[in-house]
């Protein structure tokens, strides 16, 4: 099998619950890329009543889950399916996702789903991916929150990448702990390389301050 068994997972989980309802599909070959996390982001605009639906997570998406779902947590997703979501997308990112269920294996390929619940496995996912972005200290514990849910479907790497350094990466998590609350700030890449991202998110810094 190629690329990641978590990965295919989660491609042949939108394919089959949501590929018909957002009018596309992707590869199921275990690699993870921008064409999933469109795929995922239409699974949440379908899941949040959305009717035109598309690859951006823009202002629609965001203004709908913000005042549905200010946090989502244990008590507030809304469904196995919204969670199973969040877990695709988590493991496309190459966090924890939570608990997978295998049903079967077939020819080598394990068959199974994702359980659906936004549990302890889901809580620690969503921690890391917060500490690593750099807002895990303005918001705490293992609920996401929409902003966060927009870094997570993106290929952003919170990580240091390549030729990245850690000075830098300590500067963009700075930035995204301290403005993320401001309205037109979002979370930048924290992959240590400076860039466009940045430059554009140190001169809003300048403008709030």
């Amino acid at each position: 099998p190629v690329g990641d068994p978590m990965v295919r997972q989660a491609q042949r989980f939108v394919n089959s619950v949501y590929g018909d309802r957002i009018g596309m599909t992707v590869e199921e070959n275990g690699r993870t890329g921008w064409s999933v996390m469109h795929a995922l982001t239409r699974a949440l605009q379908w899941e949040l009543g959305i009717t035109a639906l598309s690859d951006n997570f823009g202002p629609t998406t965001l203004s709908t889950l913000t005042s549905r779902y200010p946090v989502l947590n244990r008590s507030t997703v809304p469904s196995e399916d919204f969670c199973r979501i969040i877990q695709a997308a988590l493991y496309c990112k190459g966090y924890r996702g939570g608990v997978f269920v295998a049903e079967a294996d077939v020819g080598g390929t394990v068959i199974g789903h994702f359980e659906g619940v936004y549990g302890s496995g889901v809580e620690a996912g969503v921690l890391d991916l917060k500490t690593d972005m750099g807002v895990v200290d303005t918001d705490p514990g293992g609920g996401l929150t929409p902003k966060v849910f927009k870094g997570l479907l993106t290929m952003d790497a919170y990580v240091t990448v390549g030729s990245g350094t850690e000075a830098v990466r300590a500067v963009q998590q700075w930035l995204n702990g301290r403005y993320l609350d401001r309205r037109d700030f979002f979370v930048i890449p924290c992959d240590g390389r400076h860039s466009r991202d940045v430059a554009k998110s140190l001169l809003l810094a300048i403008q709030y301050e």
